[in-house]
């Protein structure tokens, strides 16, 4: 029988105090604004176009990992550079140094471009050249 007592669905008694008559107005005083879902709307409106940039991303990238074979120079997101030995559509088998091959996720590879890279590090160590050649002509 009291288990019978625990499902019923009983309200609170009119006079008890922090509970609101029904029928009493807003605590406010005031109606709350008209068309304000539309503003709490507008920001997930806003990150639409968001998600649909970020999808074609993931997808050239994904297609550019597709093109990757063996032998290639890859980069990793953490920064090793090494050669791509075997590829899955889940793991990828880099050798890092002679040796050592790592087995990582295949999604955190990324083919590798060298030229841009010695391109950059030629350019900055140009002043130093300069500077090197006319302390010797002196």
């Amino acid at each position: 029988m009291t288990s019978l007592a625990l499902l019923q669905d009983v309200g609170p008694k009119s006079g008890t105090p922090g509970i609101a008559a029904e029928g009493a107005a807003p605590a406010g005083g005031a109606a709350p604004p008209p068309g304000g879902g539309w503003i709490m709307f507008l920001p997930l409106l806003m990150l639409v176009p968001i998600f649909l940039m970020q999808g074609r991303r993931q997808k050239k990238e994904a297609a550019a990992r597709s093109k990757l074979k063996k032998g290639d120079r890859v980069l990793t997101n953490s920064g090793l550079v090494g050669e791509l030995v075997e590829m899955d559509e889940r793991f990828a088998k880099v050798k890092i140094a002679p040796g050592i091959t790592v087995q990582m996720v295949s999604s955190t590879v990324s083919f590798f471009n060298a030229t841009a890279t010695t391109e950059t590090t030629r350019d900055s160590k140009a002043p130093e050249k300069d500077a090197k050649l006319a302390t010797e002509k002196k």
